[in-house]
């Protein structure tokens, strides 16, 4: 595919996908319904009072009234900081969107690199369309700025392996990235404590195989310091104590709840670079059966998608153990196995439910163990009509989606008058008031 064509396919999913997020549900009437709103409104706070944001997401739960917000300043500065380059209500999505889209290419490169048969326009079109990363990663929400921090931390860790590397760039250079999007995805999301002991691992195997030293430690450190900055001027204004309050909070010595949640978790977990449709279109099956009575056209291309959807975990789950699969294959659904096993066993420590978005860090591993699974059965004759079918249906019932959240939905559009108010007026309370709670910003 030549470059012009390149940065046409590029420029039409930042546009999909920036409309995409902006039909989003910007606010409702229940607490977690305006958790998107009240994202905004940190960055629309910063803009509009030049506050510097100590602090990012808010962090609360219902049912014991505990609540705080996480340390840091990249939330504010991520969300507000647009509204200097551009003034306008829709700026946030628009960095956001090419935060987002511009790591899933880097992420389609990295599979393509390591998977020279397969195409790049397809990898990136295929990734950019999933259900996850249109609904976790275009809309201005907290875990929505995650994925850029895990793809530059599974990169790096991908590359650190000394028998798995491509050798793309330095060991040194792998640590760095691992670092930073360690310290990146720290000021958006409690759950960043689930990639310590995947960093931990690649350490360790490299000092078994005589790779690792103090210049790769280096790295790590280098590349977390970065995003540390920004959370320093917090911990240095309201303590160092900051850091881990809401993890301390989240604690619990064993919740028997959670260990039995394991088929959920890991149904959620490798569900991630697959077509899971009815996550998205309402919380339960008389929601779902209403989204489709209120959009019929949607039918044929939902029932193939959830149909697929459901095929889709069980492959990725038996298909890397049958014998004798291409090389790296075993190795890929061994990492992405422990990968699930890491993140179930830590829920049994924590009074949170095993929620999907705590765990999103983990789509690039995943979705790079799909592809692997992905280029095996590539070699079957028909399966290219396979995927561009594939591709067709999900743009088709996405689009559909998107036009059916702007008809119903309570979208930024619906209240971007006051927003222009709150930028020409810089009052961000025009908009909305920040949570009652009493927080530091």
């Amino acid at each position: 595919m030549k470059r012009a064509q390149l940065i046409l396919l590029f420029v039409f999913l930042y546009v999909f996908r920036v409309l995409f997020g902006l039909s989003h549900q910007f606010f409702g009437s229940g607490e977690v319904e305006r958790d998107a709103l009240q994202t905004y409104l940190i960055g629309l706070k910063f803009y509009t009072t030049g506050l510097w944001p100590f602090f990012g997401p808010d962090q609360y739960l219902l049912n014991t009234g505990y609540h705080a917000q996480v340390p840091g300043a990249l939330e504010g500065l991520a969300a507000g900081l647009p509204f200097y380059l551009l003034p306008i209500p829709e700026a946030p999505f628009l960095f956001l969107n090419l935060l987002s889209l511009s790591v899933l290419a880097l992420l389609a490169f990295y599979i393509c690199r390591r998977l020279p048969n397969l195409s790049f326009p397809f990898v990136l079109v295929w990734i950019s369309l999933l259900p996850w990363t249109l609904n976790f990663s275009t809309h201005v929400f907290n875990p929505s700025y995650v994925l850029f921090g895990s793809v530059l931390f599974f990169v790096g860790f991908f590359e650190a392996l000394p028998t798995f590397t491509t050798g793309w760039f330095s060991p040194v250079l792998a640590f760095a990235l691992m670092g930073f999007g360690m310290g990146w995805d720290m000021q958006f999301h409690l759950s960043w404590v689930l990639l310590t002991p995947v960093a931990l691992l690649a350490f360790m195997w490299r000092i078994k195989e005589k790779q690792a030293g103090w210049k790769e430690l280096a790295g790590g450190i280098g590349g977390w310091i970065l995003p540390f900055l920004f959370l320093l001027p917090t911990l240095l204004n309201y303590g160092f104590g900051q850091g881990k309050a809401g993890i301390a909070h989240a604690g619990e010595f064993l919740n028997f709840k959670n260990v039995s949640e394991f088929w959920n978790v890991l149904g959620r977990y490798f569900s991630f670079p697959c077509f899971e449709i009815p996550r998205f279109i309402g919380s339960g099956t008389g929601e779902r059966l209403q989204f489709f009575k209120d959009a019929p056209w949607l039918w044929a291309p939902g029932v193939f998608l959830i149909l697929l959807g459901w095929l889709q975990p069980l492959v990725l789950l038996f298909a890397g153990w049958v014998k004798e699969p291409p090389k790296g294959t075993r190795f890929m659904a061994a990492l992405t196995l422990a990968g699930f096993v890491w993140v179930w066993v830590c829920f049994w420590f924590t009074s949170n439910g095993p929620a999907a978005h705590m765990y999103y860090l983990f789509f690039p591993l995943v979705t790079v163990y799909f592809f692997y699974l992905w280029n095996w059965f590539s070699s079957v004759s028909w399966w290219n009509y396979f995927a561009a079918v594939c591709v067709a249906v999900s743009l088709w019932f996405q689009t559909g989606f998107m036009i059916h959240q702007y008809r119903n939905g309570n979208s930024l559009e619906s209240d971007r008058g006051k927003v222009v108010q709150a930028i020409e007026k810089k009052d961000y309370r025009l908009l909305s008031e920040r949570r009652p709670w009493p927080v530091f910003y």
